[in-house]
């Protein structure tokens, strides 16, 4: 999810209102503060189960698996990589805009649309 007042990627706010309405718990996890993180949420309208601002994703994804048991990770940033590894989440890169994936990435979506079809491939770690 963009930050700073950037658009929403295309398709990104609808497929994951479609997933929470499903049941599935959403978290959005960022680098950026905690208040630009809620005001940007606030500004999507996308509704979430909760908002993380931290300096390490990595031990936010541990307690949010140890809370739900499973998981999977959506991002565009090498700390999105680096927090779903040291937390044995799995790790889908999103390719948005000619983004090009990261070496040895293998796991990218290039549209929102995918994403659905990743987690009812059972593409999560499960505790």
């Amino acid at each position: 999810m963009p930050i700073f007042g950037c658009p929403v990627y295309a398709g990104a706010r609808e497929v994951l209102e479609d997933l929470h309405q499903a049941g599935l718990p959403i978290f959005v996890v960022s680098c950026a503060t905690q208040g630009q993180i809620e005001r940007d949420v606030e500004r999507t309208g996308l509704k979430v189960d909760g908002i993380f601002g931290c300096g390490d994703k990595g031990p936010i994804f541990s307690d949010l698996r140890l809370q739900h048991g499973v998981g999977l990770v959506l991002g565009d940033h090498p700390a999105d990589r680096r927090g779903a590894e040291s937390a044995g989440l799995p790790f889908f890169q999103a390719c948005l805009d000619g983004q090009i994936a990261f070496p040895g990435q293998k796991e990218v979506f290039r549209h929102w649309r995918e994403v659905p079809t990743l987690l009812l491939a059972g593409r999560t770690a499960e505790g």
